[in-house]
């Protein structure tokens, strides 16, 4: 996530094959409007999306009810990584994706 993004990298990775997805969104767990809509677009057409922060240390928790914000992401099916930096969360999504596409199996994974 970044200022004025507008999810066409997402697209593109989804379109080269890819079937999970980390986003790197902003404190707790929030995007933009634009990232938001194909997040959910992406989520729609199978692709597993796991939600982590940007921020140094700290959890990533479905708070805001705002459109892109972590409630309504966690509401369109969105994972989240709890506390782990997004690279750590690409590791575990990557060894989930090898058993199981199923969002609700692979957030008891990000759960433990």
């Amino acid at each position: 996530m970044y200022a004025g993004a507008d999810g066409i990298l997402l697209q593109a990775a989804v379109a080269a094959g890819a079937k999970g997805i980390v986003i790197q969104a902003l404190g707790l767990g929030n995007v933009n409007i634009p990232m938001y809509e194909v997040i959910k677009k992406m989520i729609d057409q199978g692709i597993v999306i796991v939600i982590s922060t940007r921020v140094p240390n700290g959890r990533v928790l479905p708070i805001y009810g705002t459109e892109g914000g972590g409630k309504t992401l966690k509401d369109a099916g969105a994972v989240f990584a709890d506390n782990l930096s997004p690279q750590k969360a690409r590791i575990l999504l990557m060894l989930a994706l090898q058993n199981t596409s199923n969002a609700g199996e692979i957030q008891q994974l990000f759960d433990r």
